[in-house]
């Protein structure tokens, strides 16, 4: 039987963990069977999977980025199992732009608030952490578990206006403007908004081309 597309889907099941570094129990309970009743009684067209939240930790053996620790057994290759020969469709949710446990192994791929200080949360999208952690960590989760699809949490409302040194770097390269506003009140600020909001769409093309691919 073969999966509904997502564009087609009417109902599907989504799962919002995010997993962290005090879990201890994940899916101890889980089995084969109640997998299979869920599906037999709620019948969706999708299942969706969470595989890594906000705090940055997968619920999956990762080999890319950081696990959480209280993972007892792979649940992913559990669901694939069932859901592959229920018909269902599944799908994995992983938090983008947001990643806290990242930015504690890579402070310097944070964005940069106004006043200099670093988000503990929010990862700039001028940074390597596109290129060398998350494209590299879905590919790892396509491959190992042969996925449907991704929804990406946390990506456009996750983003901060960034005042990183590179953003600040490519804003004046790409418009000559070096008096960087820092308010709605200063000169020049549609122009860094507007220039944001198009570095936001070119992070995510990258991703979604590098993904397609």
């Amino acid at each position: 039987m073969k999966p509904v597309l997502r564009k087609d889907a009417i109902f599907g099941f989504h799962t919002d963990l995010h997993a962290h570094q005090d879990d201890t129990v994940l899916w101890a309970d889980l089995t084969e069977e109640m997998a299979e009743n869920f599906l037999e009684e709620v019948k969706p067209d999708y299942f969706q999977f969470d595989c890594k939240g906000h705090y940055g930790y997968t619920s999956y053996h990762t080999q890319i980025g950081y696990a959480s620790p209280g993972i007892t057994k792979d649940a992913l290759a559990l669901w694939r199992k069932v859901t592959k020969k229920h018909g269902v469709a599944l799908f994995v949710h992983y938090s983008g732009v947001f990643d806290w446990a990242v930015l504690q192994h890579h402070p310097e791929w944070a964005a940069k608030h106004a006043d200099g200080t670093f988000n503990n949360l929010a990862t700039s999208t001028f940074s390597p952490y596109v290129d060398e952690f998350l494209i590299p960590q879905l590919k790892e989760v396509i491959t190992k578990y042969d996925i449907d699809g991704i929804w990406i949490d946390g990506d456009c409302w996750g983003a901060i206006l960034d005042y990183s040194d590179k953003a600040i770097e490519e804003f004046t390269k790409a418009t000559g403007i070096t008096d960087i506003p820092k308010s709605p009140d200063e000169s020049h600020w549609k122009e860094f908004l507007k220039f944001q909001r198009e570095q936001f769409k070119r992070y995510v093309t990258k991703y979604l081309d590098a993904l397609h691919e």
